[in-house]
């Protein structure tokens, strides 16, 4: 059972943050949550008009008179890394004490690989940005995963999507919810939650690229690979790429890949790779002003990669025509010899 304290902390009202992509059984949940925790409730339709939803949830809660504080339901197109680090600041008027993420296990997967995009309420679409990125931070940054609707699903699929989702978050809890009356007996203490920390590096990825990664959930189809290359991609041969990772028949289908990478076009310029399912963004994270002094071993440098720094997760995957594709996709010998002034020649060629 989770236990409250009547006593408000000094720190700032009491926040739990809700998310998930299916508004109705986040809802749901949220509300229930709610009624147990004897916390006023603030729901994404009091957030929709709102310019900055998180600004919007943090004044909401801030003027919440319940002494145990409250629950609030995000709205899907807000970031759940955004709305932590905004959340967990110590100048907040409120306290996050922690995120839950509510998953549909009959929609799980294929929720990450939906193609639309999210435009902010009076925003340009061009500032879209696509659902699939979104959706995954609500993963990757919860300190509970609460599954719903997981009782008609098969058991190997089951385990699958646990062994996935912790994959994806190795710092959440996860739990099954069977009934929504009785979901006070799924849940931890408040304390014994992992403390929300907006700087801890929540998602798998981050501990595969630091090879801290440990698994608890195992299930054979599931699979992490951290690929690390001193060499800059080739940018036409890192284009077919992308495509390749795309078609679920090439490499199995790769659910998440992100870290950090060079292109030879670019190469003083250290990327964010990112991509979910069929979704792939790359932005420019860090720029180098020598490049040269950057390859020489003996210098005094500490860049986020000097190639490529990358993890991978995900179902049936061919680790060794990843790995080889991979590869192909980076400098040859005689190109990354060549040094970066003929890289920028070779790209001018490609033009």
């Amino acid at each position: 059972m989770i236990s409250q304290d009547n006593a408000r902390p000094s720190a700032g009202v009491p926040m739990l943050a809700v998310v998930g992509t299916r508004p109705d059984a986040r809802l749901e949940y949220a509300t229930e949550l709610a009624r147990i925790l004897n916390r006023q409730l603030v729901t994404s339709f009091q957030l929709r008009a709102a310019e900055e939803p998180v600004a919007e949830a943090s004044r909401l809660t801030a003027a919440v008179k319940a002494p145990a504080g409250a629950v609030v339901e995000i709205p899907d197109r807000v970031s759940t890394a955004d709305l932590a680090a905004e959340l967990s600041s110590p100048v907040s008027a409120t306290r996050l004490e922690g995120v839950i993420c509510v998953v549909d296990a009959a929609h799980g997967v294929q929720d990450l690989f939906r193609e639309d995009y999210l435009v902010p309420r009076s925003g340009h679409p061009s500032t879209a940005t696509a659902r699939s990125l979104v959706s995954i931070t609500h993963v990757e940054y919860a300190s509970l995963i609460v599954l719903v609707n997981w009782e008609d699903v098969a058991t190997d699929e089951l385990r699958t999507l646990l062994a996935l989702l912790h994959h994806l978050s190795p710092l959440a809890r996860i739990r099954l919810l069977e009934d929504l009356a009785d979901m006070g007996h799924t849940l931890p203490d408040l304390p014994a939650i992992p403390g929300y920390d907006a700087h801890l590096d929540r998602p798998g990825w981050t501990k595969l690229l630091a090879r801290g990664f440990e698994t608890f959930i195992h299930d054979d189809r599931v699979t992490a690979l951290h690929y690390d290359c001193a060499r800059p991609f080739h940018p036409v041969r890192m284009h077919e790429l992308v495509h390749e990772l795309m078609s679920p028949e090439r490499f199995g289908t790769v659910v998440r890949s992100a870290g950090y990478c060079r292109v030879a076009s670019s190469a003083n310029v250290t990327g964010h790779w990112n991509h979910v399912g069929k979704v792939m963004a790359l932005s420019p994270v860090s720029l180098d002003d020598d490049l040269e002094l950057l390859l020489d071993p003996w210098a005094d440098t500490d860049p986020l990669t000097v190639g490529q720094n990358l993890a991978f997760i995900g179902l049936d995957l061919d680790r060794e025509g990843l790995i080889n594709a991979l590869d192909r996709a980076v400098l040859t010998d005689e190109e990354f010899l060549a040094g970066p002034s003929a890289w920028a020649e070779q790209v001018k060629r490609l033009r």
